[in-house]
């Protein structure tokens, strides 16, 4: 009995696009059927992802793409830059041009390359804006920002708003997803499923996009929301990362009561060169900590903080894509 097809491609041929055996003629029907077809593109990451789980793929945790470069507008790889003089035009905010550059040369925001992600909104916090970001974030917090009257930034994979569709989606399977550009949202109307925006690399003031295309280049930066206010008065809401789904091998498990014995030794010398001293009960007037002893004679609660600030730093860490290697004892 043959199997059920999707889009006229059948799940043998699916299957072996996947697999990389299949032909010349065959690739480039997928791929027009990828460009055409959302339930397709959505198939193939499932599959994706089934591998994964059952080890037919190296599984790690999702990456989020912090250190990624927002980098594709004009020669220099200023979208960054762009994105928020557009703001503190958009707020009437004084600034000076090559003042801004060269802060942000001299701060390392702006590299050869771009602006990594975790540097998008710093000429804004110069400027006494208050700036919150945000990984896995939704359309609902776009719109929420919005109705707040606050200013919205984005990270994008920019060829997937203004690139060859077809080559996008070969890059996503084949490369992964890559984000390189940043935008500026302006409104949002979900009703009519549309998305107004300003992009740097668009000679347009601003560009309306169907709202799927949109998601489908946010989703490369893992969502990546950046969003800007004065209002002081906003309530704060934590957003840290989802480390959920990182699982750390034995000998970084066993790293963790390290960190944790060290970054007490340097809050306890941070607190002695302040002047605080031992005391039974805290007192801020006489510099007095009960915590002021050793690692070891710390109560158990205490200990499970550090522990879990090292933890959750090793985590980070894996997180971001990096990797921890232990030497060999006969290296040291």
């Amino acid at each position: 009995m043959k199997k059920k097809s999707v889009n006229n491609i059948s799940a043998e041929v699916l299957a072996a696009f996947l697999d990389g055996n299949t032909t010349a003629q065959e690739s480039k029907e997928i791929i027009t059927a990828l460009t055409e077809d959302a339930e397709l593109r959505e198939l193939i990451h499932i599959s994706q992802s089934v591998d994964a789980e059952l080890g037919m793929t190296p599984q790690e945790c999702e990456f989020i793409p912090m250190t990624a470069m927002a980098a594709t507008c004009n020669e220099e790889n200023y979208c960054c830059l762009e994105c928020e003089k557009y703001i503190l035009c958009k707020l009437n905010i004084e600034f000076d041009e090559e003042q801004l550059l060269q802060n942000a040369i001299q701060n390392g925001w702006q590299k050869e390359n771009g602006t990594a992600l975790h540097n998008v909104g710093r000429h804004l916090e110069n400027k006494g804006l208050i700036v919150t970001r945000q990984y896995n974030a939704s359309i609902e917090d776009i719109a929420t920002a919005l109705k707040d009257d606050e200013s919205v930034i984005v990270a994008v994979d920019g060829g997937e708003l203004l690139g060859n569709k077809a080559d996008e989606i070969i890059e996503d399977l084949v490369i992964g997803q890559i984000p390189d550009h940043t935008v500026v949202v302006l409104s949002l109307i979900p009703n009519n499923d549309t998305i107004t925006i300003y992009d740097p690399n668009s000679s347009n003031v601003e560009d309306i996009y169907p709202l799927e295309q949109f998601k489908d280049a946010w989703n490369d930066s893992k969502n990546y929301l950046v969003t800007i206010t004065s209002n002081s008065m906003k309530t704060y809401t934590p957003k840290s990362i989802d480390l959920s789904d990182v699982e750390l091998t034995e000998d970084l498990t066993e790293l963790r009561e390290a960190i944790a014995e060290n970054a007490h030794e340097i809050w306890a010398e941070n607190r002695q060169a302040e002047g605080w001293t031992y005391g039974p009960q805290r007192d801020d007037q006489l510099k007095q900590t009960p915590d002021m002893v050793p690692y070891s004679q710390l109560p158990e609660g205490e200990k499970e903080h550090d522990r879990e600030m090292a933890m959750k730093t090793i985590k980070l860490l894996k997180k971001l894509g990096y990797d921890l290697i232990k030497r060999e004892e006969t290296e040291l």
